[in-house]
């Protein structure tokens, strides 16, 4: 295991730090993010996806008006193969691999050039070897902005999933249904009349999700049947699976940002009334204000989206003959009734608070909560009677505040996945900032531009070794 302490004593050497990005996902934006705060950037990719930053080369200073693209390109991108072959003051390159992965053999180049890597789920995937990201935990020994022991737990079916935490937080998720494999399918041992839905892998394209809903448990056995026989799953992908409660309402994924350098700076009065309406202690509510509320995004999915703006009729006769498929293809920029912000909040420093204690030091900068906004009772979601949160407002609870009664039913975000890196969705945002962290800012700020700035706030405050695992 590469330890925390190795990774802060290399960067507290850097002097000119750079943004090492692996070339999918959400680069654009971190690679908008590096000109945007003067920093230097690699963008590591194939030859395969080299035509993606190739032709949309990010160039020029911070503040410089582009007039001329082809003679800026020209002057700051540096294509390579080899990074020895980065000499002088240079701004930007592109390093052409044969594999993603062929990028842990220049740890030492990458050292010397003073890199910083910017996770995203393409470099938990491609560079991380294993479901347990064994690759990114014990071999590349280069310092990432964010935390190296909380990529691997985005990964279902591992022995403390992110699932595991979101208990320990105390904050609604699906509950799980157990169901018995036999070489045809799925039975469950009693019926289940609610609706379901079950998630694996693809068993040709590990890197995909297969998604199936069911109307209750005698659908979902007819449908996965139906699967295995189109060859959408098998029995090892059934292994893998987890068949859970299908919550209804709208997704919504909630982009945050952890600043360890907000967190040991004051807020004034703001974090002393924080402290004390919700019963923590100053250290606490300087943690929970510096979780930056930046935006929120949702998913278009092939080939569900496009199933779903079909007449009814024709998607009942499509039903038995197409399996709809979640490959996630577009991403679209959502707003929250703003009553709603606290119950997401309280979710999100919950499971901040969480991981700090279970897995210090805790999420580090770009983190997603993907819930389900659904309408119900707090004790049908995993607040049981008793529950007691770590902060809360005595006569005000989780919901709206003019809901009144013992256990009214109000909005409730339930969790159905996290991301403890930058995430795909906020690219809705590349270029325009997000909605909340504009505001704040008071100025255009994305969430590739919002890890720039702490980047070079941390080099100007000399506490770099703050922001990197």
């Amino acid at each position: 295991m590469i330890e925390v302490e190795e990774m802060r004593e290399i960067v507290r050497g850097y002097r000119n730090p750079c943004m090492l990005i692996i070339g999918s996902h959400s680069a654009l934006d971190a690679w908008s993010g590096a000109r945007g705060n003067g920093l230097r950037c690699i963008i590591y990719t194939t030859r395969e996806r080299a035509v993606i930053y190739l032709h949309n080369a990010i160039a020029g200073g911070p503040d410089e008006f582009i007039e001329d693209l082809p003679q800026v390109v020209s002057r700051d991108v540096h294509v390579v193969e080899d990074l020895r072959d980065l000499s002088g003051d240079w701004r930007y390159a592109i390093l052409i691999l044969d594999r993603y992965s062929d990028i842990v053999k220049h740890v030492d180049d990458l050292i010397e050039l003073e890199a910083l890597q910017i996770p995203n789920r393409a470099f938990s995937v491609y560079v991380g070897g294993d479901d347990y990201c064994s690759v990114i935990e014990n071999d590349f020994a280069v310092p990432i902005v964010g935390s190296r022991r909380l990529l691997k737990i985005e990964n279902r079916g591992i022995e403390k999933d992110y699932y595991w935490y979101l208990e320990r937080a105390g904050i609604p998720y699906p509950k799980s249904i157990r169901y018995e494999i036999y070489s045809g399918g799925i039975r469950f041992k009693e019926p289940y009349e609610n609706p379901l839905i079950l998630k694996t892998y693809h068993p040709q394209r590990i890197f995909e999700r297969v998604f199936i809903f069911a109307a209750d448990s005698n659908d979902l056995e007819r449908k996965v049947e139906k699967a295995i026989e189109d060859g959408y799953l098998n029995e090892e992908t059934l292994k893998a699976a987890r068949v859970e409660e299908l919550i209804l309402g709208p997704h919504a994924n909630f982009n945050f940002f952890f600043s360890p350098l907000n967190s040991i700076k004051s807020w004034g009065s703001v974090e002393e009334y924080y402290s004390k309406l919700y019963n923590l202690s100053l250290e606490e509510a300087r943690v929970c204000l510096a979780n930056e509320f930046l935006s929120i995004d949702e998913r278009r999915e092939t080939i569900l989206d496009g199933l779903k703006r079909l007449p009814v009729d024709v998607q009942s006769k499509l039903e038995e003959k197409i399996l709809p498929s979640f490959e996630v293809t577009l991403h679209a920029m959502v707003s929250i009734r703003e009553s709603i912000i606290k119950d997401v909040l309280r979710c999100a420093n919950r499971l901040l608070l969480c991981l700090r204690r279970e897995l210090p030091p805790g999420i580090i900068g770009s983190w997603c909560l993907q819930t389900v906004i659904t309408w119900g009772r707090p004790s049908e979601y995993g607040l049981k009677a008793g529950f007691k949160p770590d902060f809360e407002v005595e006569g005000l609870g989780f919901g709206l505040y003019d809901s009144f009664g013992e256990n009214p039913p109000m909005h409730i975000p339930v969790t159905q996945d996290v991301a403890f890196r930058h995430g795909g969705g906020t690219n809705v945002h590349m270029g325009i900032g997000g909605q909340y962290s504009n505001v704040r800012y008071n100025r255009r700020i994305s969430l590739g531009e919002r890890i720039g700035l702490e980047i070079k706030r941390a080099v100007k405050m000399k506490a770099l070794d703050l922001l990197v695992t």
